[in-house]
């Protein structure tokens, strides 16, 4: 009979970890199965590269410590080439083909907007570690979350009072490309320097990625005699403008997007980044004097030893750090995982970060962007410092939220 016990939980206990893979896409009794998107070709190859091995390490730690719940992670990536229509087919893949049990979202604007339709419709929890475009978390949807950056009108918030207060520039220009995530911070600039500084761009030129010529725009800019020139679009376009810039002895003060606030910037411009002002979406950048980063820099470079300069970059370090957050959320939803269950769990995280590389993470049931702060930063002498800058004016975010 005591045998006939034994046979007959162990029995209970395969059938119901039978039951959660057969219940819950993406889970079995030994694994959770990830799906992870970014562009690993193309020109936004950096932000995708990036963001695939910062978030395999995460795992490769969580999994050597146990994994979560006793199960470990399984990541399947696929390439989006920064393209809307791949990013969807991508995203299918994983939900129908791979039957993952949630997304994580490394791509950039580009691909995440092309995703998000399908993945509302799908109910799959999304985890957006980088695409600042509004549309992932407004309107507010509640398998849709977004982590490292914020919101694209929060940008603007922080660009325009910075611009306006410490800057001390009434004339600005801004230099924005045509695609879906610098052409959002453009809009977001411009809308809130009229709104809380009554500020109007007085010109605002566009171009096209992968540009390597930016005289025209460059003309118009000058003609217009601006006091600052805002620029919106990759490092490498940013890096030609500048130098294009001063060649034309346009000296004004560059401020860049959040992209472009990353060594890799620094290595492609040179001495014309100096001076540049930006915000930084983690605390320190790769490369800086802080202790806790030397470590983590120790652990990352023997797992990826040949990679080139500018690597890391930030897309390592807030993939990583929200790989981290999502496993979080993982493990709060328990030893029988559901997407009800992730979801409640992800809106209770609060203040969450893996260490001091990252910002703290805060979700709640009314809205899910997990970061509302920005580093501001300055290049002095070859590198990205913190300036110490915060901004005073209260947000206007949230409150749509309500």
């Amino acid at each position: 009979m005591r045998g006939k016990g034994i046979c007959a939980i162990a029995l209970g206990v395969l059938m119901g970890l039978a039951g959660v893979a057969r219940g819950e896409q993406g889970v079995t009794g030994t694994t959770i199965e990830i799906g992870a998107f970014g562009p690993i070709t193309g020109p936004a190859a950096y932000i995708g590269l990036g963001g695939r091995d910062g978030a395999n390490l995460a795992v490769k730690e969580i999994n050597a410590a146990g994994g979560v719940n006793g199960r470990k992670l399984v990541l399947h990536f696929e390439d989006d080439g920064h393209s809307p229509t791949k990013a969807l087919a991508a995203v299918k893949k994983l939900v129908d083909e791979d039957h993952v049990f949630a997304i994580f979202c490394v791509a950039g604007s580009n691909g995440t907007i092309g995703s998000i339709d399908y993945l509302k419709e799908s109910g799959r929890v999304m985890y957006v570690s980088f695409a600042s475009a509004p549309g992932v978390t407004w309107p507010f949807a509640r398998n849709l979350f977004r982590g490292g950056t914020t919101e694209v009108p929060r940008y603007g918030e922080l660009y325009a009072e910075f611009i306006a207060d410490q800057m001390q520039a009434r004339k600005v220009a801004i230099m924005s490309g045509r695609e879906e995530y610098p052409k959002n911070e453009g809009d977001a600039l411009t809308k809130q320097l009229q709104s809380w500084f009554d500020i109007t761009p007085i010109v605002r030129v566009e171009f096209n990625i992968g540009d390597k010529d930016f005289t025209s725009q460059l003309l118009q800019v000058q003609q217009a005699q601006p006091q600052a020139i805002a620029f919106f679009g990759n490092p490498a376009e940013a890096a030609i403008a500048m130098r294009q810039a001063r060649e034309l002895g346009l000296n004004q003060p560059f401020f860049v997007g959040v992209t472009m606030v990353d060594q890799n910037f620094i290595a492609v411009a040179r001495q014309t980044a100096e001076g540049a002002s930006g915000f930084a979406l983690v605390p320190f950048l790769p490369g800086s004097d802080d202790s806790t980063l030397k470590a983590w820099e120790a652990k990352w470079k023997p797992e990826y030893p040949n990679l080139p300069a500018g690597r890391p970059n930030i897309f390592d370090l807030l993939s990583y750090g929200d790989m981290y957050v999502l496993a979080e959320g993982l493990k709060r939803a328990g030893p029988d995982p559901t997407t009800d269950k992730l979801i409640a769990a992800l809106e209770g995280i609060k203040d969450y970060r893996v260490s001091g590389i990252a910002t703290a993470r805060t979700f709640t049931p009314k809205h899910h962007i997990g970061n509302l702060q920005l580093v501001a930063m300055q290049v002095k002498n070859g590198q990205w410092v913190p300036l110490g800058w915060e901004g005073k004016h209260p947000s206007d975010i949230l409150k749509r939220y309500q």
